[in-house]
């Protein structure tokens, strides 16, 4: 989990190719390392993640919001995020998230990256394939 939310690639697929649990949550109906792999934008993650057996259909509620009538699936969280780098310059995201109280760095350092587009419809794509409607 801590690697997949810090968005760290290289230790997340180690540790997921001596099989770490690809459906590890947060808490019993929190966000899974794919919720956060889709939140940051990396495919890379999310396909590793998918083909160690991730279930992209889980609905969860993000952390400390459990018992949450937003639970939400990866897709729905990467087309937001597809959504809002869509619409906000690179050059004002990092603003515009610490303003709306989203200072994670590894979502930070992700969606003001100018590749961040082209990276959330990969994942978008990806996510899409083998969700359920």
């Amino acid at each position: 989990m801590a690697a997949v939310k810090a968005d760290n690639t290289e230790d997340a697929k180690r540790l997921i190719g001596k099989g770490a649990n690809a459906n590890t949550r947060t808490s019993p109906t929190g966000w899974s390392v794919l919720h956060y792999a889709a939140r940051n934008g990396n495919v890379e993650l999310v396909e590793a993640l998918l083909n160690a057996g991730a279930d992209p259909n889980y609905a969860g509620a993000m952390e400390g919001q459990a018992g949450s009538v937003i639970s939400l699936k990866p897709v729905v969280i990467a087309r937001a995020n597809l959504d809002l780098v869509s619409q906000i310059p690179a050059s004002s995201m990092e603003t515009t998230l610490r303003e709306n109280g989203l200072s994670d760095p590894a979502l930070v350092k992700s969606m003001k990256d100018p590749t961040a587009a082209d990276r959330y419809q990969k994942v978008v794509d990806a996510l899409t394939k083998v969700t359920n409607p």
